[in-house]
């Protein structure tokens, strides 16, 4: 009897437990781009690649394998693996510790309210060849952009790879260190994210340091962009007023008022005239 009592006490405790554990979920972040593979080891097939900040839920088992110790994570419901040098653990949405090594990534680009938003990693991209150090302060303009080559574009696939080669072009064929842009929108509706809310761009000379860029997909010279791709727009750009990623008192600009170009295209220029906070300036443009 007196066992049974120490037997049925002791299964409340694990139960108690249990629930504590679940109600305190772990998550394990990636502080650079970590492959999360099918199984421990670098032999394992990757399933995901995680972008810095990204956080998948940890299931409190690890195991050592090769040249690493690797955590036990959950992706979508797949179990997968991820060496933790490169990973900290943390009470999901809570602050992170240092779990492997590495920086802690602070900054995230899905905030509150943000449309969709396709992170480096799931579009492909290249790593940067440096970082160009994060703006002092919230940027107090918003450039709008077209890339102005080739045909739009209206799936995720189709999108991504038109960031791809947009960023193998700066990068290749101008020795940048990286695409320029904090964000790009498809016309699938989706944002994509480049140097996201807080890096220093290259896109529009003399206010790199105080001004983020959005650029559309596509050539507007002649036409505007669909209604996926301009309410992607505005909501980023809301989003990011929510978010005080962007200065309430931000000016509004098309890249051919600050410039000698025709971007964002003549049409979707004349468009952003009657968009909040959207102030003249030289329009440099003579076509």
């Amino acid at each position: 009897m007196k066992g049974q009592v120490y037997v049925s006490l002791g299964v409340v405790l694990l139960i108690l437990s249990t629930s504590r554990h679940v109600e305190a979920a772990q998550c394990a972040c990636a502080t650079v781009a970590v492959h999360a593979r099918s199984g421990a080891g670098t032999n394992h097939n990757t399933v995901h690649t995680m972008y810095p900040g990204e956080c998948l839920t940890y299931h409190g088992d690890s195991v050592h394998a090769g040249d690493y110790t690797w955590y036990h994570l959950d992706y979508n419901g797949k179990s997968v693996w991820a060496a933790s040098k490169w990973l900290t653990t943390k009470t999901c949405g809570g602050s992170t510790h240092t779990g492997g090594g590495g920086a802690t990534s602070t900054d995230h680009v899905q905030l509150p309210g943000c449309p969709r938003i396709v992170r480096r990693a799931d579009w492909g991209a290249r790593a940067p060849k440096h970082h160009t150090g994060d703006m002092a302060a919230a940027p107090i303009y918003v450039f709008i952009h077209h890339s102005g080559a080739g045909a739009e574009c209206f799936d995720q696939h189709s999108c991504s790879q038109k960031v791809r080669v947009a960023q193998d072009w700066y990068m290749d064929g101008h020795g940048w260190s990286d695409l320029g842009y904090n964000f790009m929108v498809g016309e699938d509706g989706n944002a994509y994210e480049v140097r996201g809310w807080t890096e220093i761009g290259a896109h529009t000379l003399n206010y790199n340091h105080n001004g983020i860029a959005i650029c559309v997909i596509g050539d507007f010279t002649n036409k505007v962009p669909n209604t996926a791709a301009l309410n992607t727009v505005k909501q980023l750009i809301q989003c990011g007023l929510s978010n005080g990623k962007i200065s309430p008192s931000y000016t509004l600009k098309g890249h051919r008022d600050v410039g000698t170009t025709a971007c964002p295209g003549t049409a979707f220029y004349n468009l952003i005239h009657s968009w909040p906070h959207y102030a003249s300036g030289t329009n440099h443009y003579a076509g």
